[in-house]
């Protein structure tokens, strides 16, 4: 009987790995990106120079 839950359990899972490995890639590669994102914004904030000029909105509304 054990054997027999075990052989239904394995075709269930060999049925559906791929799927799952999908799943975990997507989700690896999702937070992998989100972190990037969150260390290129602290890159930005640490390195960013607070006495650089800042290019102000110009006022020239481009009318003739």
């Amino acid at each position: 009987m054990i054997t027999m839950v075990d052989e239904i359990f394995d075709r269930a899972y060999q049925d559906g790995r791929a799927d799952l490995h999908r799943g975990v890639d997507r989700l690896f590669g999702a937070i992998a990106r989100e972190l990037g994102q969150g260390m290129k914004v602290f890159h930005d904030i640490q390195w960013s120079a607070p006495w650089a000029p800042r290019h102000a909105a110009s006022k020239d509304a481009g009318c003739a």
